[in-house]
């Protein structure tokens, strides 16, 4: 830990107690071998279990009804006992996840619609240090906690003591805040004009608005008088292509970031970018089959996570819709942190073809995988009728649109069996939700 890093972290404990201690202990927990890492996350597992059962109104209740006690579970074995949670448990008994330990009112409450466009509410323990995996994935890339950066987040709305008190933790920190919601040209070139001035070494924000800007740059031959050392996306499965075109027009490499409204940090990439690590000391990891039982390590299934630090309003087996797969590998950076596949979409983005034939969202999402140089962007939607349209936005030097375009409609009418159903669009734009990237849209 640098000089820099231990000055904003004691500033930082100003406003939250034991700051410096638990990123020490962190940084320590990198250094353990898998065994040490997987005792220390089962019996965070079991503590956050036995303490559920006691406090938390719906589990005592789902767990009482489902025959199970704290002493069934003893073994990393014995969690498969535990019932799945759903975001329909989360809307339908929301009031029932609080602690009866905690009042509501000290819970900041986070809310989302997600893709599935159904809102759920998570409550977080204002005095939890969320930021831990964030400065713990900035370590990795060389980088100190209050780093110059530009964000590309939807704008927060904070009190003016709020933003005192931040300015002054991580001050003498430069941020360029661009509102992924709002993006023409000229909020574009205003923001080179602050890059090239400020020159930070971190780019952090949503897939979508960052794949605009980065267009933006290609298009018009742009080229940054500073390199960043990472853009860190986050906020949507990202695809080689639009990866490859955004670490091109930004010339740094790209940090893919795996979290949700309902656990901002589940895992995230290193340099080698091998895989992405799990925080196995945060966040309990499953991969699960469609009945709900684990799946070998390689193959796809239903993400499926526990919050290990989250006492007041814990969310035990999770599942958020999402789809991944767990890596066997170990990565060549030494740390001993599980890896795990980039998300390749959310189970509900599956499109279902009449005669029952499914298409997932882990395949579509890879449809141009070997296109990344000819296709920029690209949207599917499944119309009501049942029908395809595929979207694609070209870069102007693409010579071989045809080629793309017949290969595309090849792959597609084998899996889907009528070729009627299928259309292949060329378009001029493609428009992104609130900065974020959708992929794939069904409106049945």
């Amino acid at each position: 830990m640098n000089l820099k890093t231990k000055l904003f972290l004691l500033k930082y404990q100003l406003a939250k107690n034991g700051a410096i201690s638990q990123f020490d202990e962190a940084l320590k927990i990198e250094t353990l071998s898998e065994k040490e890492l997987k005792d220390i996350s089962f019996k965070k597992f079991k503590t956050i279990f036995d303490y559920a059962y006691t406090h938390i109104p719906y589990y005592t209740k789902k767990y009482k009804a489902a025959g199970i006690q704290p002493n069934d579970i003893l073994t990393e074995k014995d969690i498969q006992k535990i019932p799945i949670l759903t975001r329909k448990d989360l809307v339908d008994h929301y009031n029932e996840f609080y602690s009866t330990e905690i009042d509501k009112e000290k819970l900041r409450i986070s809310t989302t619609g997600g893709s599935t466009g159904t809102p759920v509410k998570v409550g977080f323990t204002k005095n939890l240090i969320r930021e831990i995996p964030k400065w713990r994935i900035l370590n990795w890339w060389g980088l100190s906690p209050n780093v110059n950066m530009a964000t590309f987040y939807r704008n927060i709305h904070a009190s003016r003591l709020q933003m005192m008190a931040l300015n002054f933790i991580y001050y003498p920190q430069r941020v360029i805040r661009f509102d992924a919601t709002q993006i023409n040209e000229k909020r574009i070139l205003d923001f080179i004009n602050k890059f090239n001035r400020i020159k930070p070494d971190l780019i952090h924000g949503y897939v979508g608005a960052l794949d605009t800007v980065a267009n933006y740059l290609l298009e018009h031959n742009i080229h940054l008088e500073h390199q960043p050392k990472v853009i860190w996306l986050t906020a949507a499965p990202i695809t080689k292509g639009v990866e490859a075109k955004i670490a091109k027009a930004f010339q740094a490499p790209v940090c893919d970031q795996y979290g949700c409204s309902e656990m901002y940090f589940i895992a995230a990439e290193c340099p080698q970018k091998e895989g992405l690590h799990i925080f196995a000391d945060s966040v309990y990891v499953e991969i699960l089959g469609e009945d709900n039982k684990p799946l070998p390590t390689g193959e796809y299934g239903k993400v499926t996570f526990t919050n290990l630090n989250e006492f007041y309003f814990p969310l035990i087996r999770y599942q958020n819709g999402d789809e991944s797969r767990m890596l066997t590998h170990k990565c060549s950076c030494g740390m001993n942190l599980p890896l795990m596949d980039k998300v390749k979409g959310r189970i509900s983005e599956k499109l279902i073809m009449p005669d029952g034939t499914i298409l997932s969202g882990e395949y579509l999402t890879c449809l141009f995988d070997n296109h990344t140089d000819e296709v920029k962007q690209f949207q599917i939607i499944q119309r009501k009728d049942s029908s395809i349209d595929i979207n694609i936005l070209f870069f102007d030097h693409c010579m071989n649109k045809k080629e793309v375009i017949d290969d595309t409609f090849n792959k597609l009418k084998e899996r889907i069996h009528n070729d009627k159903l299928l259309r292949i669009n060329e378009v001029t734009s493609i428009e992104n939700k609130r900065g974020k990237l959708k992929f794939i849209i069904s409106e049945r």
